[in-house]
């Protein structure tokens, strides 16, 4: 092993062990924005759904919809006046597409 090889290592490690990365430990939430409220309207089969008057997006693939606990539903099972909470896509539509909806 090569004496700059062991030096980085040693210093990640140390930088770990201590909290310290120079990497980003979640990216997960940049810019996105809560949502809470009832389902309001629900457009193309779950496609569209209003939460608080606003037009929400619900991809198939890029958002995790959670209905009562069970984070494995299917975006065709929601229905009106359920309470739900969920984090906004940035990237995608303007804003309006929904990373996760959990509902109840």
């Amino acid at each position: 092993m090569k004496l700059s090889t062991a030096i980085f290592t040693s210093v990640l490690a140390i930088g770990l062990v201590t909290g310290f990365t120079a990497l980003p430990t979640s990216t997960a939430d940049a810019g996105s924005h809560k949502v809470k409220g009832k389902i309001e309207k629900i457009k193309r089969e779950g496609r569209q759904v209003y939460i608080n008057g606003t037009k929400y997006f619900i991809s198939g693939s890029r958002t995790n919809v959670c209905i009562k606990g069970a984070c494995d539903g299917d975006r065709a099972n929601l229905k009106v006046g359920m309470k739900c909470k969920a984090r906004t896509n940035p990237a995608k539509k303007g804003g309006k597409e929904l990373k996760k909806i959990k509902c109840k």
